[in-house]
């Protein structure tokens, strides 16, 4: 039997939905330009380019404090856009629906809605292209999103690693400056140089400072097993780590005195990206115990060198440590572009563009690694406060960040980090274990190349070092290729689909 919902009822619900439509957006309208006066004076330390951005970020952020999944269903229903795809021009995309909804109730656009718009659809684009173009340089002539690879050591002392890469369209190279030193540095640069002048093409170069890594210090043998229930000691300094015996627990070196004096009982540990978990049970001056309640397979090695996650712990340490100031002239010198590491507070990103404009590098691009718990909770006020220099992006560090938020909540993390990145016009970079099976054994898994693909909405995919790189780059530049069909950022692109012509 057919329900028939009589013309009056029909049309007195069209009518409710547009009054709803309508006083919901004109709160987020008011609310966007109230967030903005409040604001005011964090915006006056914007670096000039960058203001427009940081204006249209805190719209955004005015407008994502609200659930506004019942206004945009609405909208639907009405044949409007639901502001799905609204971060990089907010205002725009909020102006034009309700200029849409008054057309169709045929009432006038209320005088203070028709101020004139500081960024249109095509402008809040044509920014986050043009800051793309300044720290990531060129896009590549048959995509979209540049590649990033990671340099082996090996790379110092054979030319044609880098010269295969370059061929390959590899756009940007990375230096890891937690391994190998300002020697090998060089000579990577001056393959990368002389690889350019040979193959006629560019290259920019990008620095990681190795920041306050927590690791596991040296260890007795290569390494020693855990099971759930053991006891792990872990103890303040450089000392040699040990398996478990009669009557000690197994115990552990870290040589960062801030950790022992910041951990709570409590407090969750991760060891080896989570391949080994535990809560600490008991902490003392120097040391602290962790009971552990994970490991991978049921018992599972730790070896030296392996990072320490504290997701729950207030870290109180420096952002750049001595190091990284001694680093961060060389890549002054040689750098495009610098990423901080371990990034936790906006302070950690004002220190390290006083540390630039001490070295008369302030065009210099930062990169803000997106690696733990408190950099993803304090990601607004890192990217207002970056914005105060002309050039950044972010990276999206997703082996640390999985193991801090939980590989539960990475997906839905990773893609909040990309909307506030859209909406401050900062260009992102999709990292960590990107194809990692076919850089390192010659076989992509086809979870690796799903999440290949979702790189396409990044501008930047950055690949690992592995004896397969090279193929891994012929295989990403395929992939990204294709997706850019189908997607630019949020958006389905509708190409032409030749399954459709059964």
């Amino acid at each position: 039997m057919k329900l028939e919902i009589p013309q009056q009822d029909a049309s007195t619900i069209r009518i409710e939905r547009i009054e709803r439509s309508l006083q919901a957006i004109q709160k987020l309208w008011s609310e966007a330009i109230a967030l903005e006066i409040q604001e005011a004076e964090n915006l006056e330390k914007i670096y000039p380019n960058n203001c427009k951005s940081a204006q249209n970020l805190i719209h955004y952020l005015a407008v994502r404090r609200h659930d506004i999944r019942d206004l945009q269903y609405d909208l639907s229903i009405l044949g409007l856009s639901s502001l799905g795809r609204m971060e990089a021009h907010v205002m725009a995309s909020l102006h034009a629906v309700l200029e849409a909804l008054h057309r169709i109730d045929n009432r006038s656009i209320p005088s203070e809605l028709q101020a004139e718009l500081s960024i249109t659809h095509e402008l809040g684009n044509a920014i986050l292209t043009e800051h793309t173009l300044e720290i990531l340089g060129p896009k590549p002539e048959l995509r979209n999103a540049r590649i990033m690879v990671t340099m082996p050591s090996a790379a110092a002392d054979d030319p044609q690693i880098i010269h295969k890469l370059l061929a390959k369209d590899m756009n940007i190279m990375r230096i890891n400056c937690a391994h190998d030193n300002q020697e090998v540095w060089t000579k990577m640069i001056q393959h990368l140089r002389q690889a350019e002048k040979d193959l006629g093409k560019s290259c920019r170069i990008s620095f990681d400072l190795a920041g306050p890594k927590l690791r596991t210090g040296k260890i007795e043998g290569k390494h020693f097993s855990l099971s759930q229930g053991d006891t792990l000691v872990v103890k303040q300094g450089d000392i040699l780590s040990k398996p478990s015996s009669k009557n000690k627990p197994a115990r552990v070196g870290c040589d960062m005195p801030e950790v022992f004096r910041d951990v709570r009982i409590g407090e969750r540990v991760f060891f080896d990206d989570g391949v080994i978990a535990g809560v600490i049970r008991h902490v003392e001056a120097e040391e602290f115990h962790v009971e552990i309640n994970s490991a991978k397979d049921g018992k599972a090695k730790l070896k030296s060198e392996k990072g320490i996650n504290l997701p729950d712990t207030d870290l109180k340490l420096p952002a750049l440590t001595k190091k990284d100031l001694q680093d961060l002239e060389f890549v002054a010198q040689h750098g495009d572009m610098v990423a901080i590491s371990f990034v936790q507070h906006p302070t950690d990103i004002e220190q390290l563009i006083g540390e630039l404009e001490k070295l008369n590098t302030g065009e210099l691009g930062i990169i803000l690694k997106i690696e733990n718990q408190k950099a993803f909770n304090q990601l607004p006020r890192l990217l207002l406060t970056a914005l105060r220099h002309p050039r950044i992006a972010v990276m999206v560090a997703r082996g640390d960040l999985g193991v801090e938020v939980g590989f539960e909540r990475l997906s839905e993390v990773q893609e909040e980090i990309l909307w506030l990145c859209e909406a401050a016009h900062v260009p992102v970079i999709w990292a960590t274990q990107v194809l990692e099976s076919l850089a390192k054994g010659g076989m992509a898994s086809r979870a690796e190349v799903t999440d290949a693909a979702m790189g396409s909405r990044a501008e930047c995919v950055m690949l690992n070092k592995g004896p397969y790189i090279d193929k891994a780059m012929q295989f990403l530049c395929d992939v990204l290729q294709r997706m850019q069909a189908h997607h630019q950022k949020k958006m389905v692109m509708l190409r032409q689909l030749n399954v459709s012509k059964f």
